[in-house]
């Protein structure tokens, strides 16, 4: 790798650490794209590559949500159990289908997650009944930095979320994007939680789910370090750099810049997969 793609690999990861961590992606859902679009990289190495950079992303950015009060801890463990062991199904899948089906199913799924967040740039979840049941405990409360107020939530359909994020888990273990792409519109359609809450439990969610993808494709050799390494610099600068942005400002505001960005990429590669230049 020469000295221009090495900084250009780098730029494109701080580019996809910054957003994923905005929204609780965790930036593989950034970072696969541009690899194999723009950098002609291999979408099975660009996948491995991207599966070590959501856990930087993740430990880098959630940290941050975490101390904003962001993350709902007791309901990403919940979810976690079913999205870990769909990780290790998709990786082990992503490793026997060609280069062309894994462009393919990305691109349908940023296409998906792209009409999702639209819808949800429009929704804002009612606050629970104080008589509503909780039988897993998950209501929880945060202040919001950007407008000053408490919010109050409580997340329900856990039980069709649980079931949603086996899918998550599986998509994520095919693609190496930690399945934010999935869960947060999960998390905030169907399951009522806010925006801000969605994105910071999916960050710390998305780390703990790619760990378990870029074990299988290390121990097939899927991980090239060259590739690594630069992505690993551009993560670090960038997921701190979108955690803070997410506390400073209305998320709904943002969505529709992400919506459009996440479209073209969609579109970028289903056409790919089919050897349709954009």
């Amino acid at each position: 790798m020469d000295v221009s793609q090495f900084i250009g690999v780098m730029l494109a990861a701080m580019f996809a650490a910054t957003f994923g961590s905005m929204l609780g992606l965790g930036g593989g859902v950034f970072l696969v794209p541009l690899l194999t679009l723009f950098f002609d990289i291999d979408p099975r190495i660009a996948v491995g590559a991207s599966a070590v950079c959501v856990v930087t992303n993740s430990v880098v950015g959630s940290s941050v949500h975490i101390r904003s009060g962001f993350t709902n801890l007791r309901l990403s463990m919940l979810l976690q159990v079913t999205t870990a062991v769909g990780a290790i199904i998709g990786a082990l899948i992503a490793l026997r289908v060609n280069a062309g089906a894994i462009s393919l199913v990305l691109g349908l799924v940023l296409l998906y997650s792209a009409a999702s967040m639209l819808r949800q740039r429009r929704l804002s979840p009612p606050p629970p009944n104080e008589d509503d049941p909780d039988p897993f405990g998950l209501r929880t409360s945060f202040r919001d930095p950007a407008t000053k107020l408490d919010v109050v939530y409580q997340p329900v359909r856990v039980k069709p979320g649980l079931a949603i994020s086996g899918g998550a888990g599986v998509l994520s273990g095919m693609l190496g994007i930690g399945g934010g792409a999935i869960q947060v519109p999960l998390m905030n359609l169907m399951m009522k939680v806010p925006v801000k809450a969605a994105a910071g439990t999916s960050s710390f969610m998305v780390g703990m789910t790619a760990v378990a993808t870029a074990a299988v494709f290390y121990s097939h050799d899927e991980i090239d370090p060259t590739i690594v390494v630069p992505a690993m610099i551009g993560i670090f600068t960038g997921a701190k750099l979108g955690s803070q942005i997410t506390r400073r400002v209305q998320t709904q505001r943002l969505v529709l810049v992400f919506v459009i960005v996440i479209a073209y990429l969609g579109v970028s590669m289903v056409l790919d997969a089919f050897g349709i230049g954009l």
